[in-house]
């Protein structure tokens, strides 16, 4: 049975978190566009929204962590484009039983589409640290 693709679920979560960001607004207030604009299945919607959720519940804890993994890149730097694909990414591997390679490729095809050409690699690197950190990956020497 093939697998279907989730990225219809995560560009949504993206879309809408960075609706909110930008608008500094609710979910339920940004929505509606976001539906407008790029209408999603609704077992996309619904797997794109516990990424949302998840994201919002753990935004300090996110912010930590990026503060661990890369101490001399203050997380005020980063793009709003490549914090929330980190963030919906970091989520996803706590949420989720997809495989965290599934996850880290999709994040940096997702970087590669959305954000700009440094963007995949940085993306890869801080969710391998992610991974690590959280004993998802094994630790090279």
């Amino acid at each position: 049975m093939p697998t279907v693709s989730r990225r219809p679920a995560r560009v949504f979560a993206l879309q809408l978190l960075y609706a909110m960001e930008i608008t500094s607004e609710a979910p339920g207030y940004c929505l509606p566009g976001i539906l407008e604009s790029n209408p999603v299945p609704d077992n996309m919607q619904k797997f794109g929204m516990k990424l949302v959720d998840g994201v919002l519940e753990r935004k300090d804890e996110f912010h930590d962590i990026f503060l661990k993994i890369i101490p001399d890149w203050s997380p005020e730097r980063l793009s709003i484009i490549d914090k929330i694909i980190l963030q919906i990414a970091m989520a996803e591997m706590l949420l989720s039983d997809t495989p965290i390679k599934v996850i880290l490729s999709e994040a940096v095809q997702i970087a590669n589409k959305f954000s700009d050409e440094n963007s995949p690699s940085f993306v890869n690197g801080v969710l391998q640290g992610f991974a690590k950190l959280k004993g998802m990956l094994a630790s090279t020497p």
